[in-house]
This record gives structure tokens, C-alpha cells and sequence, in this order.
């Protein structure tokens, strides 16, 4: 008793059975009482059912103490109900983890009651991840009985299969463009994957880099991404199609690479990049319900045309040159119409937003501008314009659409302007962006 006060969170827990019925003491009691003295326990609890709760009895009055419970199945027969057995022995892990027995410290013994209690525990002790599982096997007899005095108890863990079932939900995540959560569910460094077996303890630690990569992409954050260093090739064939490749390292590089606002060319071949990736990002928004963000990010793909397109041209539109023609004959408009003028900085330059963009671009006869003005005009697709609106920005509730399909009409009107901007070359590098969705990946459908 001093070793069971010494050690008050361990507990071991034990179906019991009727064993051979002309021989409790040898067939049951005895191999019970064997696995109770196999360790250090400050709680053990029998689970029998009401046919073998005597039996039960019969141990604990052999054993003695308070520290030893019975904890019968509620009715008769659920020793074949194998839900009815679950129910029954997940409350009883349940309270001893309530009670400050932690699960590392828990040992379950499935060795005696019918196959459907043992079953039963076994997935019980799973679901509460305990690390250790008991049976008792010895030699047989002629009816395939363990012989009386040549029990032997093996221990065993469930963690290979816990394990390979949680890399599973990691990839069903990684599938739905849930980063976080499949990086939530894996082990941060060695020290927190004690648990996990030699293998698969591996394998997580190695997805972990790859993983981080596809979540800072998917955040926009391109710096942290283009500095994430992840092995080559996957290292296990189920996350093959999941694995980032050389195109898509290379595209987060180049929106990472910082460039000068005075490069017009650079900014307006940069720009190009973020806008393709930005429509890319918002699609998946738009696949997960998002809409919200979703409609942020469509302004800003449609702002960002208005500013390569002035790019092209030497312009910039948050630094103006007051003198330009095509800008002193527009701010000659707004002032006869009477509409909002330029920005003014405290250097004297000029700054235009989106409208104004456009309307500098028509301006400059832009074949684009035209479009970029009446995209508000369709009334089939969401208002650009109620982005201002929105709870994320000036206004008090959700300006997006209830359902997808007109926001996925929007975007397929941003991604024709940025077709016609870029031809073949736009093409080919929304393709990349879009690989950020990993669920569209050769391989990789759910």
C-alpha cells in the first residue's frame, strides 16, 4: 500500500470474463491477480458484466482495499453489445482522467470478458489515447485455453495506429487548405514527439516544413514561405502530390523578392504576379465559405490591374506628377464635374485610387480602362465598390454573397481582364498560384 500512496495517478483497468467456469480460481482469478501485481497502481477498476460481477466481487475481497473498483456494464447482455460496452468503459477512462489519473499513467487489460468487451476497451483506451494495452497469453490447452501457470502478460501500444490515423486527418486538412489544423495536429520538434513512433515520428517532423510553407503562401506571407527549407521529394508516396514543387518555391520567391517603387517595370511586373496570386487566394476563399475575404480580395485584384497598367506606363499611382499631361487634363474633369479630386502628398505629388486609376487609364487610351470603370455595372455579379462597406472595412455587417456563384462570376470577369493583360503568359502563371490549392493536384482528390 505504501508504493500504491507514493504512486496516486496510475491505474490499471480490466475486463473481466467468466473464464472456465469449473475452474474460476485457476482460469480467472489467478491471472487477474497476476496482471494487478505486474506494476504499481494506486486504482484498479473491474469491468465485468452482470454475469461475472460475482466474480469480480470474489477478486476484490482477495485483494483487499479501497483502491481496487467494480464497475459492472448497467444491464444484463451488453457483454455482446459492443456499443453498449464502449459507452460503459469510455466513461469509466473518462472519470479517471476527471479524477487526475492522466492517460500516459492508464493501462488497460483486455484479456478476459467476450470479444465484444474487449473490443470495446481496446477502442475506449484509443479514444483517450492511452499509450499502453495488456493481454495475458500463455500455452494451450486442447480447447485453445491459456494453461493455469504459464500465463504470460504482453504489453502493446496503439500508437502506430493512432499515429497513421492522425497523419491521415493532417492530410485530409492539408487537402481542404487547412494548414493550421494539420500543423496543429503534428509534433513541433522531437521532444513533443515522444509518443510517436520511430517511422511515422519521422515523418511528421519532416511534413511539418512543407506544411508551414503551404500556410504562409496561403496568408500571403511570402517572405516566411520563400525561407521555409523542406526535403525534395516527399517522404512517404501518400504526400507525393501534396509536396510543394520547384515552380511553386520559385513563385513564392519572386513575390517575396522586394522590388523599387521607382522600377516602374519591375513594379509593374511584380504587381502582375501578386494580382494572379491574389485571384488565386480569393477562389479559395470562395471554396471555403469565406465570401467575405473573398470580396476584399477581389477589389484589390482589380485595383492592382489599374496600378500595373499605369506602371507600364511610368506612373505611379501613390506618387503623380502634378505636370503629367493625361493627369492635369483629368484633374481638369474632376473639377468641372464637381468630383473628388486627387489625393495631395505633402511633396506636392498626387495619389489616385482605383476609380481614379481608371480613369487615368482611359485617359492614356488604355484598352483596359473601359472595363475596369463598368465592372460595377453588371448586375449579375457582386458590386467591387460595396467593399468600403464592409464590416472589415468602413461598415458595420458582411457585404459578400450569401452563396459562391456570383462571386465566382466576378472572379471569372477578373481573371478575363488579367487574361487579356497578359495573354498566355498570365495563363500559364495563374496555373501555379492555383497549385496552392493542393486538393486540385494530380493525385491528391479526396
Amino acid at each position: 500500500m505504501n508504493q500504491r500512496t507514493l504512486n496516486r495517478s496510475r491505474a490499471l483497468v480490466l475486463t473481466v470474463g467468466t473464464g472456465d467456469l469449473a475452474r474460476p480460481e485457476e482460469s480467472l482469478l489467478a491471472p487477474l491477480r497476476k496482471s494487478i501485481a505486474e506494476g504499481e497502481w494506486s486504482r484498479a477498476v473491474l469491468l465485468p458484466s452482470q454475469v461475472t460481477e460475482q466474480f469480480a466481487a470474489q477478486l476484490k475481497a482477495q485483494v483487499g482495499g479501497d483502491w481496487l473498483e467494480i464497475r459492472p456494464l448497467p444491464a444484463a447482455g451488453q457483454e455482446d453489445d459492443a456499443d453498449a460496452c464502449f459507452a460503459h468503459f469510455n466513461r469509466v477512462i473518462a472519470r479517471l482522467r476527471e479524477g487526475g489519473v492522466p492517460a500516459t499513467a492508464t493501462v488497460v487489460d483486455f484479456t478476459r470478458g467476450t470479444k465484444a468487451m474487449s473490443a470495446a476497451l481496446v477502442l475506449a483506451a484509443i479514444r483517450h489515447d492511452l499509450p499502453t494495452l495488456r493481454y495475458i497469453t500463455g500455452e494451450r490447452d486442447g480447447r485453445g485455453m491459456v494453461i493455469a501457470g504459464t500465463e504470460r502478460i504482453f504489453e502493446t501500444s496503439p500508437a502506430i495506429a493512432t499515429a497513421q490515423k492522425t497523419l491521415d486527418l493532417a492530410r485530409s486538412l492539408t487537402l481542404r487548405g487547412n494548414f493550421a489544423g494539420a500543423l496543429a495536429l503534428l509534433p513541433v520538434n522531437d521532444n513533443a514527439a515522444t509518443g510517436w513512433p520511430g517511422e511515422l515520428r519521422r515523418l511528421a517532423l519532416d511534413l511539418r516544413p512543407a506544411l508551414d510553407f503551404h500556410a504562409a503562401w496561403d496568408r500571403l506571407d511570402y517572405g516566411s514561405a520563400a525561407n521555409v527549407r523542406f526535403g525534395e521529394e516527399a517522404p512517404a508516396a501518400d504526400w507525393q502530390a501534396l509536396w510543394p514543387a520547384t515552380a511553386m518555391t520559385e513563385w513564392v520567391a519572386g513575390l517575396a523578392t522586394p522590388v523599387a517603387a521607382a522600377d516602374h517595370p519591375a513594379m509593374a511586373a511584380r504587381l502582375r504576379l501578386l494580382a494572379l496570386d491574389l485571384l488565386a487566394n480569393g477562389e479559395r476563399r470562395i471554396r471555403d465559405r469565406h465570401y467575405e475575404d473573398a470580396m476584399l480580395r477581389a477589389y484589390r485584384v482589380l485595383e492592382l490591374i489599374g496600378q500595373f497598367r499605369l506602371f507600364d506606363r511610368g506612373l505611379n499611382s501613390a506618387c503623380l506628377p502634378a505636370d503629367h499631361p493625361a493627369v492635369q487634363q483629368l484633374s481638369e474633369k474632376l473639377a468641372k464635374k464637381g468630383s473628388s479630386a486627387f489625393g495631395v502628398r505633402p511633396d506636392g505629388r498626387l495619389t489616385a485610387a482605383r476609380e481614379h486609376v481608371a480613369r487615368l487609364l482611359r485617359q492614356l487610351d488604355d484598352p483596359l480602362a473601359a472595363d475596369l470603370l463598368s465592372i460595377d455595372n453588371d448586375p449579375t455579379i457582386p458590386r467591387i465598390s460595396a467593399r468600403n462597406h464592409s464590416v472589415l472595412i468602413h461598415g458595420f455587417q458582411a457585404v459578400g454573397p450569401g452563396d459562391d456563384a456570383p462571386l465566382r462570376a466576378l472572379y471569372q470577369k477578373l481573371e478575363a481582364l488579367l487574361l487579356r493583360d497578359a495573354g498566355d503568359a498570365a495563363k500559364t502563371a495563374l496555373m501555379t498560384a492555383r497549385q496552392a490549392d493542393v486538393s486540385i493536384r494530380p493525385g491528391s482528390a479526396l
